[in-house]
């Protein structure tokens, strides 16, 4: 029998969850587990046979015991049920006094351990057999890596959204950013303190917007490219394109389909501390994000979108393991400038809008932006006079692009180091990009070619700042890092970036790959 905990976990004793009791999961679990497989399996079964039982398949892969066939496959049917049935009988969990505990395996026994104060994120899941059957996936996101992870699965609906609001809750408590809960709904776990009429919807895309986004992107021109000229070749019998071409047309499929299914459904909602978001077509994903796990943000528009004024929203979160670049790294994959901006208020009093609005719409050099020097349109000819970035009182706010334009925000107490790299290319031009770096995403703030002296300044001004909007949180008395009171009271979120140079921290040494 194996133990796993969370990292920071391995002091924690067993008996602080005595007085819970182990909860199986839903009966109907083995089926969604062994369904797959099952269907699998009778799928093959009938394609294989179905001729065979029709008279017309002269190579029987049975040799014309069909029946025996059908009585192996029935054995290793009654096989992959009973293994679920044992393997969920096998599998609990509890929540304790400081911990989350899950308990699965029949030969290879697990028992893991993830600490209230670990969880980063608490999401739901419902494939589409689990949402057939009212089911969903309890996914406990912790401090430490995909390894630390724990998986619920499978509930009822309404007991994983409850168990889902006593995690959330348990773990504001642990973390010092919300007081304790009270004994309450779910067989003893602390009743949601923000009340269950606390969302508030600030963001929903129809499904028409998804389809249009979709159409409008390179894979879909593509395929309108591609998908006539494969029709050519089957009809013509001219077939020697087809190895290259009917791969390259499944392999746009896909990631075409994968987008209008994670999109479809898509609603962004307000609560208390946190942002929800849902979203799926054949799987349903419940995403709650806390406001202070956001690490950095990038507002982008793609090429295509520029006419109907579309933007996605994309960030950072601390803790949680999506694949950069992925579609569940989204806070709203294809939203309005309303849309986008709400979001941004939602967060809280941290960003200074001008300069974000400034950094989406101006096409060049701007009142609060540093722009980079004229050598920089040797390494972006045509995007050079749109890079820049600006120091606001809060976050440091980068631009770029030229057709598709983006804009970065990253929050100085969220910054956790600094890199300033050099090509050859920027080393014979004297530039340099400045890096912020964050936790693993989507989102790569950097201010790029500005001037080797600009960069050694504003290197030393983020790192003076950084260390100061750290000292601010973590000073006594400050419970919640993140402000969480509605933006319009916090006037403080449409602040401008003050007047004066930057404030250089010290001098640097070599800039050749520094860090801060």
């Amino acid at each position: 029998m194996s133990e796993q905990v969370a990292p920071g976990d391995e002091g924690v004793p067993h008996s602080e969850s005595a007085g819970a009791d182990w909860q199986r999961f839903h009966p109907l679990t083995p089926l969604l587990r062994g369904g797959v497989i099952a269907l699998g399996a009778i799928g093959y079964f009938l394609s294989s046979q179905a001729n065979r039982i029709f008279g017309a398949d002269p190579e029987d892969p049975t040799g014309g015991h069909w029946l025996i066939g059908g009585a192996i496959f029935a054995a290793v049917l009654i096989a992959v049920v009973v293994g679920s049935w044992v393997a969920w009988r096998a599998s609990s969990y509890r929540l304790g006094g400081a911990t989350v505990e899950l308990r699965t395996g029949v030969i290879d026994k697990k028992h893991r351990q993830v600490r209230y104060d670990r969880i980063q994120a608490v999401d739901l899941r419902r494939p589409l057999l689990a949402q057939l059957f009212g089911l969903s996936a309890v996914r406990v996101e912790a401090a430490g890596g995909a390894d630390s992870n724990a998986e619920l699965a499978y509930l009822a609906q309404g007991r994983a959204e409850e168990l889902r609001e006593v995690l959330l809750a348990r773990a504001r408590a642990a973390d010092g950013t919300a007081p304790p809960p009270v004994p309450g709904a779910v067989e003893g776990a602390p009743a949601l303190p923000d009340g269950g009429g606390a969302a508030r919807l600030i963001a929903a895309i129809p499904a028409t917007r998804v389809y249009l986004a979709t159409a409008l992107s390179p894979g879909s021109f593509f395929l309108i490219l591609a998908l006539p000229t494969l029709i050519w070749i089957l009809i013509s019998g001219n077939l020697g394109f087809l190895p290259i071409l009917g791969p390259a047309i499944l392999g746009a499929i896909g990631p075409q389909f994968s987008r209008l299914s994670s999109w479809m459904n898509f609603r962004v909602e307000a609560l208390p501390g946190a942002i929800r978001v849902r979203h799926g077509l054949t799987e349903v994903r419940t995403s709650t994000i806390p406001l202070h796990r956001i690490q950095a943000v990038e507002i982008s528009q793609p090429a295509l979108w520029r006419g109907l004024e579309w933007w996605r929203l994309r960030v950072n979160v601390a803790g949680v393991n999506e694949e950069p670049g992925s579609e569940q790294d989204a806070l709203i994959p294809v939203g309005t400038r309303e849309e986008v901006l709400r979001i941004l208020l939602e967060m809280g009093p941290r960003w200074s809008l001008p300069e974000v609005i400034e950094g989406l719409d101006a096409p060049g050099p701007s009142p609060h932006f540093v722009p980079v020097p004229p050598s920089a349109r040797w390494l972006d000819p045509l995007s050079w006079k749109r890079i820049g970035y600006a120091v606001t009182p809060t976050a440091l706010i980068t631009r770029g692009g030229w057709l598709g334009r983006s804009v970065s925000l990253v929050p100085y107490a969220r910054v956790q180091s600094i890199v300033v790299d050099r090509g050859p290319l920027e080393r014979r031009l004297g530039l340099a990009n400045v890096r912020l770096i964050s936790t693993v995403g989507s989102v790569d703030p950097t201010a790029r070619h500005v001037d080797l002296a600009t960069a050694t300044e504003l290197m030393n001004d983020v790192s003076a700042r950084s260390r100061a909007a750290r000292s601010v949180e973590s000073a006594p008395g400050s419970v919640n890092p993140l402000p969480t009171d509605r933006p319009e009271r916090a006037p403080s979120a449409l602040s401008s970036r003050p007047e004066g140079p930057h404030s250089p921290a010290g001098p640097v040494g070599e800039q050749d790959g520094a860090r801060a």
